[in-house]
């Protein structure tokens, strides 16, 4: 969130921001990040706290300096910042997330679910015409799901970036931005993946750095309105430096990641099935499927938003201040 220092007393340490959103937010000397004093009339970015306080106060750079200046950002990574935005993009904007999520990830996911269900038990019975039916049903779901998460990605960037600078964007303007960007992020994707399955084939190190210094590449295509290679030498660019905390945030992805899985897996067994074969209840799957991959998602892709952010805050200071004015 962005806004302007109102008041701040010194002496009580106490002080005043209104946020862009209009909504005014009290904090204290504690909250400032790298300072101990701020001025009135200060652009900041902060964190709106749930009792109305704004936390994690950065003071930003005026608009007129270059983003090229020296000492231009904080030069701080915080993973509890990032960790936060995340969610506070996804609370901000959970209709468009999960309404978004449901319908290009979680509807491609039941008809693979459904088709690798109709699949298995066609082969099973010998049953040619279930077979052809599970093998369509889940191709079909396989192209649907693509599509559906590279419009998804793009929704929850231009969502999210509206929400870092206290603006609120409609369901449509996401859907617009979604749409847009679709074809961009499929050639990132194609580019990216299949280097970066390259990397890991031949040595897993390679393929982890790879996968860290182009993490933010999608958000930087989306919010700069870069080309595939310029967006993968931007992400590079801005990872530099920060990798070592990149990837203690791709670990705790995947740890958590795992507990979801592990806890999925529990609930296929408590139904019938095995850790190895999972669960034969297809009403199980078709819930649990959708379910994890409509919430893996969301996550993803608000983290990759609210990274990128940080990154360019923590680089950049106040050049950031611009990212919501390229979808205006």
């Amino acid at each position: 969130m962005r806004g302007e220092v109102l008041t701040f007393e010194v002496a009580t340490g106490e002080g005043a921001i209104a946020g862009d959103d209009g909504v005014r937010y009290g904090f204290a000397v504690s909250d400032l990040r790298g300072a101990t004093s701020i001025e009135r009339g200060q652009r900041v970015d902060f964190v709106p706290g749930a009792d109305g306080r704004a936390q994690d106060i950065i003071a930003m750079r005026p608009a007129h300096v270059p983003a090229s200046a020296g000492g231009a950002g904080s030069g701080q990574f915080d993973f509890g910042r990032v960790i936060s935005r995340t969610f506070n993009a996804i609370k901000q904007n959970a209709a468009i997330c999960f309404g978004a999520s449901a319908l290009l990830v979680g509807v491609p996911s039941m008809l693979v679910a459904f088709g690798g269900a109709s699949f298995m038990t066609g082969a099973t019975e010998s049953s040619s015409s279930s077979v052809v039916g599970g093998v369509v049903a889940y191709l079909v779901g396989i192209v649907l799901y693509l599509i559906g998460a590279f419009m998804l990605q793009g929704m929850v960037v231009k969502a999210a970036v509206g929400g870092f600078n206290g603006k609120r964007v409609t369901f449509g303007e996401a859907f617009g931005v979604g749409v847009q960007y679709f074809l961009p992020l499929l050639g990132l994707a194609i580019v990216a993946g299949t280097a970066t399955g390259f990397a890991y084939i031949l040595l897993i190190v390679p393929g982890v750095l790879l996968s860290i210094i182009w993490s933010v590449s999608a958000a930087a295509l989306v919010m700069e309105k870069r080309g595939v290679f310029e967006s993968l030498q931007r992400s590079r660019d801005l990872t530099r430096g920060y990798r070592w905390q990149v990837f203690g945030l791709l670990v705790i992805y995947v740890i958590l990641s795992w507990i979801v899985g592990g806890a999925i897996a529990g609930l296929g067994v408590a139904t019938g099935g095995s850790f190895t074969n999972g669960s034969p209840n297809l009403a199980f799957n078709l819930i649990t499927q959708p379910l994890v991959n409509i919430l893996s998602s969301v996550v993803a892709s608000a983290g990759v938003a609210s990274l990128y952010y940080e990154l360019r805050t923590a680089k950049e200071g106040a050049g950031v201040d611009n990212l919501a004015a390229i979808f205006d």
